[in-house]
């Protein structure tokens, strides 16, 4: 049994520290990330929130967590002597706590990194400011400013010329460029 236990462990721990260590677990990808949410046992870990937004897809850092604890208890206990029953549902309880400590603990990281980026959908309807002229027909450049600040090459959409200053309604998105509308012009 300790070798069994030990190489769950080992597995586990193996997996864990390629994945936090440069991602180096995306080569070993299983494509199991979705597994969990769609199973019951998705619920176990807290996989089924509403609030799971970015943090989908834990699969594979869960399994690899609960893994780690049940070879850990599993190995503990059979070195101590217990009871089998104990040691399995020891184990059981532990992989479970610890699954769902990772998913709690990546959740809060996920949130810290992400940041809300526009969709081309967000684009359509806002106004820009152009930042530099274009001769009729060119392609010009617009800040768009809503939470962030950011750039985007612009093109008119009756080809008009645009001027530093002018004011630009963001009617359509065509790959990387914003189609817009002067509204008015700069001072």
């Amino acid at each position: 049994m300790e070798i069994i236990f030990g190489a769950i462990m080992l597995l586990g721990l193996a997996y864990l520290l390629l994945l936090i260590l440069g991602g180096g677990g995306e080569s070993f990808d299983l494509g199991m990330d979705g597994v969990l949410e769609s199973s019951p046992l998705g619920g176990l870990f807290g996989l089924e929130s509403p609030d799971v937004g970015e943090a989908g897809g834990l699969g594979c850092g869960v399994i690899a967590a609960f893994l780690a604890g049940f070879g850990a208890v599993g190995l503990t206990g059979t070195l101590a002597g217990w009871n089998a029953l104990v040691i399995l549902g020891a184990a059981l309880a532990f992989g479970l706590v610890l699954g769902r400590l990772v998913v709690g603990l990546l959740r809060f990281v996920i949130a810290q990194q992400g940041t809300r980026v526009f969709s081309s959908d967000d684009l359509i309807g806002l106004s820009g400011r152009v930042t530099i002229d274009s001769p009729a027909g060119k392609t010009g450049e617009v800040i768009v400013e809503g939470e962030q600040i950011l750039k985007y090459p612009v093109k008119e959409v009756n080809d008009a010329p645009l001027r530093r200053g002018d004011i630009v309604e963001v009617v359509d998105v065509d790959g990387r460029f914003l189609r817009v509308k002067k509204k008015r012009a700069g001072s």
